[in-house]
């Protein structure tokens, strides 16, 4: 940075602050030079607001700063290790002296100077590479010292001299040690901890001086006019700061929801808008509402420990209503009176009663429909669900679902249809299609897709009819009373909402997005 020539001429040009003043003169009195640190105790100023003023005082040419860098360098844990017993390389270069040819069996086996397999591995490794040691085979493999590597066994290694000095000083410095190679190396290995700070001295100026010695005067600067200055009619005394009025002021990020947790509410209200009542389930679920209340039969793939997350303890829960067990039980055996011929295998109870993180919110809905069975009924649930997965920009192992059921006489696909487009088009979706899909609850079933800008079609919701195996169990006549069922996967429509083209940036920490992402 270019200094301006500050001279006599031009002094009252000069802007000093209170704080400034303050620095000055601590510096003066600790004899014209000091470090920031020696200021700021002198001064009885915070070190950051010292270093400000000295930046500014040298721009004034008041101060001057010198700089250098200083590498303070010290023992890791496992460094330390080292420094008494010795790098393991060093060690087992010391038994290959006196045995230069050893089976890496034996060396495994035995505790050869206090080593691990793991450092004998190591060891070895840092042999070979610098031509110390080679491996021989025979019958078996062998380790043999080289000529070169009697003669470091004989003078000595190097990095060990320099771990035993450093754990003699404790603490030290890259230029005090030298050998700057080797410190690097042993920060590569993790032995050394290496760093880097700036060492400052400050100087007072001849100028700097003569302000201090009120040779030359310089007005303080002040921010504001107070009532202390006008009372004691120091403000004449004093130079008020010139004002840009044409300067941006610092922007203020005030507190707001995260743009994905107020889009969920924003589908919330659109919901409640509709009619729809919301109900909560927990997340720790029985399988039995998991799965087998919705004809999802236990030797299913989803039931597999890779496709669902199973509780260790407890892993176990109470169904409270036996009959419904006892109903559930036999539609999947034979079908009960449902038409159905069921899945034709024998139903397990300790199945049905294993704890699972729930895979689907859909077990919110049977929760729901075993208490509320009077037609018209409209409900849904947003809330988490949990399934193994690879995590990636569509997917991701924990999820929001949102969860949504209508129930009354005579409803068909085209009032599932039209209940889907309603939703959608509530929350500003406008390209949207469906086509025919497979679930073991449903039939008929659909897929919806909807038409995100980059990533361009992608799968939100699956839906469909609830089949008469699920409701007759649960006491709902079909097919006089029919129920509508969607489990849409609402974080991929906030990817498209909120103009995301990955999934994981909605659980983003990434504050300049956070702060300049609008609010909806």
């Amino acid at each position: 940075m270019e200094v301006p020539n500050i001279t006599q001429e031009n002094i009252t040009e000069i802007e000093i602050y209170p704080v400034e003043r303050k620095t000055l003169n601590a510096l003066y009195n600790l004899e014209g030079k000091a470090t920031p640190k020696e200021i700021s105790k002198q001064a009885k100023i915070p070190l950051k607001k010292v270093l400000t003023a000295v930046y500014s005082l040298q721009n004034k040419n008041l101060v001057e700063v010198h700089e250098r860098e200083i590498t303070r360098i010290e023992l890791t844990k496992e460094g330390l290790e080292y420094a008494e017993k010795g790098l393991p390389e060093y060690r087992l270069l010391k038994f290959l002296l006196k045995k230069t040819k050893t089976s890496i069996r034996e060396l495994l086996e035995k505790d050869i100077e206090g080593l691990e397999k793991k450092q004998v591995n190591l060891a070895i490794g840092h042999l070979r590479s610098r031509n110390w040691a080679k491996i021989i085979k025979d019958k078996e493999v062998y380790v043999t010292i080289t000529e070169e590597g009697k003669k470091v066994a004989e003078e000595g290694l190097p990095e060990q001299e320099i771990l035993k000095f450093i754990r003699k000083k404790g603490q030290t410095t890259l230029e005090e040690v030298g050998k700057p190679t080797i410190i690097d190396e042993l920060v590569k290995r993790k032995l050394i901890i290496a760093k880097t700070e700036t060492l400052r001295t400050v100087i007072i100026t001849e100028l700097g001086k003569k302000v201090v010695e009120g040779k030359i005067i310089i007005p303080e600067t002040v921010k504001k006019l107070t009532r202390e200055l006008i009372v004691t009619g120091k403000w004449k005394e004093v130079k008020l700061k010139k004002y840009d009025v044409t300067i941006e002021p610092p922007k203020i990020y005030p507190g707001k929801k995260h743009p994905y947790l107020e889009f969920l509410e924003e589908v919330r209200k659109a919901l409640i808008g509709l009619g729809f009542q919301e109900a909560k389930g927990p997340y720790v679920e029985l399988e039995f509402y998991n799965f087998d209340l919705l004809f999802q039969a236990q030797d299913h793939p989803a039931r597999e420990i890779h496709d669902s997350y199973i509780l260790k303890f407890p892993d176990k829960g109470d169904i409270k209503s036996k009959e419904l067990v006892e109903r559930v039980k036999a539609t999947h055996e034979n079908g009960w009176i449902t038409g159905s011929r069921g899945w034709g295998y024998k139903w397990s109870f300790d199945i049905a009663r294993r704890l699972i993180l729930r895979s689907q919110t859909t077990a919110v809905s049977m929760r729901y429909l075993i208490k509320h069975k009077k037609p018209p009924i409209k409900m849904f649930c947003i809330d988490r669900v949990f399934r193994p997965d690879i995590l990636d920009a569509t997917h991701s192992m924990e999820f929001c679902q949102c969860e949504g059921i209508v129930v009354d006489k005579g409803l068909t696909l085209r009032h599932l249809l039209g209940a889907l487009k309603e939703i959608l088009q509530a929350l500003g979706f406008k390209e949207f299609k469906f086509k025919p899909g497979y679930f073991p609850f449903t039939e008929p079933s659909v897929e919806c897709f909807i038409k995100h800008p980059k990533l361009g079609w992608i799968e939100v919701a699956g839906s469909g009819l609830f089949r008469p195996e699920v409701l007759i169990p649960l006491d709902i006549p079909h097919p006089e009373i029919q129920v509508l069922a969607w489990g849409i996967g609402v974080e991929r429509l906030a990817m498209t909402a909120l103009g995301v083209n990955d999934i994981r940036y909605l659980r983003t920490h990434d504050l300049e997005w956070l702060r300049e992402k609008e609010v909806l």
